[in-house]
Order: C-alpha cells, then sequence, then structure tokens
C-alpha cells in the first residue's frame, strides 16, 4: 500500500535466472510511450509474471482505480489484477469474474485488501508475486490506520509491515495468518520513540536456492528510508518465519525507496527511486526522486549506477518493477513503472498522482 501523500512509492520482483546470459547495463533502454494500464486515479507497482497459461504474463498493480481510495472495499489502497498475451495489450480483472479491455476503472474488482487486523486496516499494496510449483507467493506492504495524533518515531503517523499471501490462480488469496515482517513493539497506539527503527515496506520476494530472500525497505533515523534484508527457509507463512539478516544500524543500502531485486545470471540487479537525481531551482522535490540502478554479485554489496532520466514527457517514473523474458528469440530485461502528472496547468500544484503504466526494456547478451 504505498505510503499516502508523504511517502509514495514501492515494489516487487520476479525472477527469471538464465544462467548462460549476462544483463548489460550499458545497452541503452528501450522506451514505448504507450501505456499499457492507464485512465484510473492513481495506481502503479506493476509486478508482472511469467507463466506457462494462455495469458502468458500476469501483473499485480494497486492504488486508487476510479477515485479516491476504494469506496467499494475496505482500507483505501488496494490490489488488482491484469493479464496479457503479449506485455502490450492488458485487460483487468472486473466484477462478475469478467476482465476488462477498455481501460474503465469504474468496473475493475480489486483481487486484495485491507483487513480487520490492526496492522492491516488502511493501506494494501506493494506487491511482489513469485510462481513456485504452480503457485503464487505475494509479499505486500500492508498498514495501521493513521494515528490520533502524531507519535515521534512514526514519520508517516502509522504503523507499518510486510504481510504475505498465497494463491492457486493469482485472483483468489489466502492472507497469512499474521505479517511476514513487523516491528515488535509496534502497536495501533504505540509510544513514542526517537530512535525507532522500523516501518518495513515494500517488499521484493524472491525464490532462490531452496530459501525465501525477501528485501524491503525501512525507516532508520539519521538515513531515511533505506533497504533491508531477511531470509525464510521456513514455510512461506510460518510466524517469525523470516530473520532479518543484518544489523537493521547498517543497511544493505542507504536511500533505496520501493526496492526491486532481480538475478540475471550470476548478477542482482537492484531498481529504486532514491532521492538524488539533479533538479532546476523551483522544481518539485518529487523529480528529485528518479528510478536508478545497482548491481551485485550476491545481493547484499551493491555498487550503484546511474540515475535512469525519467520518460520525456513525464515529470518522474517512479515504482519499477523487473521482469526477464524471451520474445522471439531475443531475452530482455523489462523494467515496468509508473509515470507522475506532476505541475497541472488548471491549478499550477503538482499532481503527486500516478497516470499511467509503462514499460522500457533492455537486451540482454
Amino acid at each position: 500500500m504505498k505510503k499516502r501523500n508523504k511517502i509514495k512509492t514501492c515494489l516487487i520482483i520476479i525472477f527469471a535466472v538464465a544462467s548462460s546470459v549476462c544483463s548489460d547495463a550499458s545497452e541503452k533502454w528501450q522506451r514505448d510511450k504507450t501505456p499499457l494500464i492507464t485512465n484510473f486515479n492513481n495506481m502503479y507497482q506493476p509486478c508482472v509474471v511469467e507463466t506457462g497459461e494462455d495469458y502468458k504474463y500476469k501483473m499485480w498493480f494497486f492504488g486508487w482505480a476510479a477515485g479516491m481510495i476504494n469506496p467499494d472495499v475496505p482500507g483505501a489502497d488496494a490490489i488488482f489484477h491484469a493479464r496479457s498475451r503479449d506485455l502490450k495489450e492488458w485487460e483487468i480483472y472486473s466484477k462478475g469474474g469478467k476482465w476488462d479491455k477498455t481501460m474503465n476503472p469504474k468496473k475493475w474488482k480489486p483481487v486484495l485488501y485491507a483487513g480487520t487486523n490492526w496492522y492491516e486496516t488502511w493501506h494494501t499494496g506493494d506487491p511482489s508475486v513469485v510462481l513456485k510449483k504452480g503457485k503464487f507467493y505475494m509479499a505486500y506492504s500492508s498498514t495501521s490506520k493513521t494515528f490520533d495524533k502524531q507519535v515521534v518515531g512514526y514519520p508517516v503517523s502509522m504503523a507499518c509491515c510486510v504481510m504475505g499471501a498465497e494463491s492457486s490462480d493469482g485472483i483468489h488469496w489466502k492472507k497469512t495468518k499474521q505479517p511476514l515482517l513487523i516491528r515488535d513493539k509496534d502497536r495501533m497506539n504505540p509510544k513514542p520513540d526517537p530512535e525507532r527503527i522500523g516501518d518495513f515496506h515494500r517488499p521484493c520476494l524472491r525464490w532462490e536456492n531452496g530459501k525465501w530472500k525477501l528485501w524491503f525497505d525501512y525507516w532508520l533515523p539519521g538515513k531515511g528510508i533505506c533497504m533491508g534484508y531477511s531470509e525464510n527457509r521456513e514455510n512461506f507463512a510460518k510466524k517469525n518465519g523470516f530473520k532479518i539478516s543484518h544489523d537493521l544500524k547498517l543497511p544493505v543500502m542507504e536511500n533505496w525507496p520501493n526496492p526491486e531485486i532481480i538475478k540475471i545470471g550470476d548478477q542482482y540487479h537492484a531498481f529504486a527511486d532514491p532521492i538524488g537525481y539533479p533538479i532546476k531551482k523551483g522544481q518539485s522535490p518529487w523529480m528529485h526522486r528518479q528510478l536508478r540502478e545497482a548491481v551485485s554479485k550476491d545481493g547484499i554489496n551493491w555498487k550503484k549506477l546511474d540515475f535512469i532520466p525519467p520518460d520525456d514527457d513525464a515529470p518522474a517514473c517512479h515504482v519499477a518493477q523487473a521482469l526477464v523474458t524471451g520474445i522471439n528469440g531475443t531475452n530482455w530485461l523489462y523494467l515496468f513503472y509508473a509515470t507522475q502528472i506532476g505541475n497541472n496547468k488548471k491549478d499550477g500544484t503538482y499532481h503527486y498522482q500516478y497516470d499511467k503504466i509503462r514499460a522500457m526494456k533492455r537486451k540482454i547478451k
């Protein structure tokens, strides 16, 4: 559930390992301005998984469909589902079990939304899905409702956690009985804690070498939003199955919100939308955040590469999710992302909402 107006962003992962290929970051991104999904109020985090079905590609994304929040279900942000045969034409799961090809968000039906537990009563989003042995596993963000008053140590005025869910068809999901990751002392009415390290959020899930790997972002006082890492060698849904594998005071990467990790050959590639992109005086701070890539041999020690400039018709591109797939004999690294509306000529304000989901791609050698 991407974080409200204050900190909006987040991540996915799909994993495709081709042991004989490597991704060349020097290859140029090929962009297509044609939106994959559009006409919505504010939606993003397009997590795409390749399957062996007729509709070869499945997507999960989230946000607000036809209006502010989603009035037909509990909470605010909710997760929706789409499918495609070719990564170009998409249809969205809709009411009555139908599929919408017309980009009419009034028809769309969410597949996952808020629940009754205190830690999942408001935002539901940032889906990261893995297909393993014919079953879909999802890690996603969940939050409590906004606190009655500002609580020191909770910068977004709510408690955040990472939840899990399982599904046989990608539409009907069974949530885990408890969060995959949540800070022990978080409560609906927590005590102030200026040194608090928490807000586990925006997960990236992988299955690799017989264990679950989960990257996520979190709040570290003095450092801001950083990336963390955890592993689970047990059952996906087991309580306390995911163990954070490092000191949270020593993040895997600083300034790395909405982390997305994919492995190509023997190298990991990470994507995020961190602060640091150069902007002109007077431009919105939102534009200071853009997509960026990092590479690693072990998923723990990373080298940050250059920022990826935004599309020339969008002020900012955020929340990238990756997919490796073969099309007509060529292997591609796809990057799915959302474009921000930006300055509105009618009212003169900067609109943080996302209006299009697009994709760029890069050849894999």
